[in-house]
């Protein structure tokens, strides 16, 4: 009789390996990122791990000096590591480091798999659904979390509650602590789902209250040092103090009860009814399954486990009913869905697979089961590297990357990794700074509010302050917020005026982008007219990226383009006293860029 019991192992090898070598293939061909330098995530990765890599503390922010980050540092400092270990650029090596990550992943979620359902085959198809090579390359902190810490957060949350042995609540709690280094809304999802847990245990298992209560101790004091890593400053500097509303400025509201609803019938359908693709059909099918199987199949631990996180994945993505009258904010359910209810959608179609084998009696590893395991398999291999080829060939984002940044901007890196310190401060437009700091992790006076995902700096001052320097009219104040925030460089090109103003053929203004803005506070206002600043009041969206019906939009003072000196000098002259010119790039006799050092002295 043929052996076939190392076969999903040796077809688990064959799918790493070239998924690698078809990841590898694909992303060969990006000379840099498939995203817009202006506002893409990617690159907004980009400047955190080139800050770490020149220096920078990954418990700072990457761009505002003296501030928390806020893409969260645990992927930005192992990827930087990965690039200064084997010496890559880090464009390089944010993609090649993806390809590692694939590996790792697929080991991982296999491992959890095979642990809960404790069948090879069904933890072989369960990596091609959670971690398919269409969910590659992974450049950013967020897919990091969802294929990497999500699945080692589930492994160990199981493991506890299934053996409760003491190991298994140290590893817990150096996860979960790990999670806050890692995914904001992952971390509070697992909160929220641990509470679910604790609550269960002391219902459950009254009589062993000492015992709870000493696992989970054990859990705190190992979780909470890697806590306060990130907690420290939001809780004992900051205190909790939020001076502008970061959750609603660029997700959907969720403040209206019409949105509220819209998203959990959204989210209903997604899962439960999704036929747009191979992928999400069977995906579908199995959940149904695994639906049906659960109320079919004896009770089990893996049963209690699922109905635990199922129920703390809906109370974790749908709290927004509960926060958002009581509190005025949420969780950011468009997140917490893409990873709770996603990984509890992966885990009962699981379940399904697992009903199945048991309804059919696929116990042995005989030809029925390889057959129809196997082909599964094939199928979802067969969708999946198809997707990958598909993104690879024809997404807009992808054909991008196959082209490089623009040469100023390798110049300008060049000089600053050069001739400046991690820590210099540049100031310019919002959006030349958010390239600035992506190229070289330098930080940056002003940036885009919500890439820089901090809600405890006041960054409608810090706008307001960078418009009193650039246009206002008093000399002796600019020089003490160039003081107040460390400004050494000042840093133009010709993008400036249209990364905040689109203007016509007739010089008319015709669409707003990124300009520097501030709430609409009387205490704004009249600061503005005291430096001679000009602004229009607007009730308008402040992310550029995301705006439309369902965005919350705000009462805001934008600065005006009337304010602007000229088109090649937009700040008033008065500045020019102070500054030194120390780079440019010339194309065809005619500077296009310019960074000037800010001399006080």
């Amino acid at each position: 009789m043929i052996n076939y019991k190392k076969l999903p192992i040796l077809l688990l090898i064959f799918y790493i390996i070239s998924g690698a070598i078809l990841q590898y293939e694909g992303i060969s061909q990006f000379k840099s990122l498939p995203s817009p330098i202006y506002g893409g995530d990617y690159y907004c990765q980009m400047g955190a791990i080139n800050y770490i890599r020149y220096g920078g503390n990954p418990l700072e922010s990457s761009a505002i000096l003296d501030s928390i980050p806020g893409y969260l540092p645990m992927y930005g400092f192992l990827c930087a590591q990965f690039c200064n270990l084997f010496n890559f650029d880090t464009l390089h090596g944010m993609l090649y480091f993806s390809v590692l990550l694939f590996i790792i992943a697929s080991v991982i979620w296999f491992v959890l798999f095979r642990t809960l359902f404790r069948d090879d085959w069904i933890a072989l198809i369960g990596v091609v659904l959670a971690n398919g090579i269409t969910s590659y390359p992974i450049l950013k902190y967020t897919l990091f979390t969802l294929k990497i810490m999500l699945p080692l957060f589930i492994l160990a949350l199981y493991l506890s509650f299934k053996e409760r042995k003491l190991v298994y609540y140290i590893f817990l709690g150096v996860i979960y602590g790990l999670l806050t280094l890692s995914h904001m809304v992952c971390f509070i999802g697992a909160t929220l789902i641990i509470l679910v847990f604790l609550a269960y245990e002391f219902i459950k298992n009254r009589e062993s209250y000492k015992e709870i209560l000493k696992n989970w101790i054990i859990f705190g004091i190992v979780s909470l040092p890697i806590l306060m890593l990130y907690w420290y400053k939001p809780i004992f500097v900051y205190h909790l103090h939020r001076p502008y509303d970061r959750i609603h400025m660029d997700t959907p509201d969720f403040g209206r009860l019409d949105i509220q609803i819209k998203f959990l019938f959204d989210t209903i359908a997604n899962y439960l009814f999704n036929f747009k693709s191979l992928e999400n059909i069977v995906l579908t099918i199995f959940l149904w399954l695994g639906i049906y199987g659960y109320f079919k199949i004896e009770n089990s631990e893996i049963k209690e486990f699922l109905k635990l996180f199922a129920l703390g994945s809906i109370i974790s993505t749908f709290s927004y009913f509960i926060t958002e009258p009581i509190l005025k904010m949420n969780f950011i359910p468009t997140y917490m869905s893409s990873f709770y209810i996603w990984v509890t959608c992966i885990l009962f179609s699981l379940l399904g697979l697992y009903f199945t084998k048991e309804y059919l009696k696929l116990h042995e590893e005989n030809l029925k089961k390889i057959t129809i395991y196997g082909m599964i398999f094939l199928l979802l291999l067969g969708n999946v590297t198809f997707g990958f080829m598909n993104y690879i060939n024809n997404n807009k984002w992808a054909n991008v990357g196959k082209q490089p940044i623009a040469p100023w901007y390798l110049s300008l890196q060049s000089y600053l990794l050069n001739n400046t310190n991690v820590n210099d401060v540049i100031l310019s437009t919002k959006e030349l700074s958010f390239a600035i700091n992506a190229i070289s992790g330098r930080k940056v006076m002003v940036y885009r509010w919500a890439q820089l995902n901090n809600p405890y700096i006041n960054l409608p001052q810090r706008d307001l302050d960078a418009a009193i320097i650039l246009y206002g009219n008093d000399t002796k104040k600019k020089l003490e917020l160039i003081k107040k925030y460390h400004v050494k460089y000042l840093y133009w090109d010709v993008y400036w005026i249209n990364s905040e103003f689109q203007f016509d053929k007739n010089g008319r203004l015709v669409g707003i982008y990124d300009p520097l803005m501030t709430l609409d506070k009387p205490e704004y206002r009249k600061e503005l007219e005291k430096y001679g600043v000009k602004y229009i009041p607007l009730y308008f969206w402040i992310d550029p990226a995301v705006r439309g019906d369902n965005i919350r939009k705000f009462h805001i003072l934008i600065i005006s383009p009337e304010n602007y000196y000229n088109y090649t000098h937009p700040w008033k002259p008065d500045l020019d006293k102070y500054l030194v010119e120390v780079w440019n790039y010339t194309y065809k006799g005619k500077k296009i860029a310019v960074l000037y050092k800010v001399k006080l002295n």
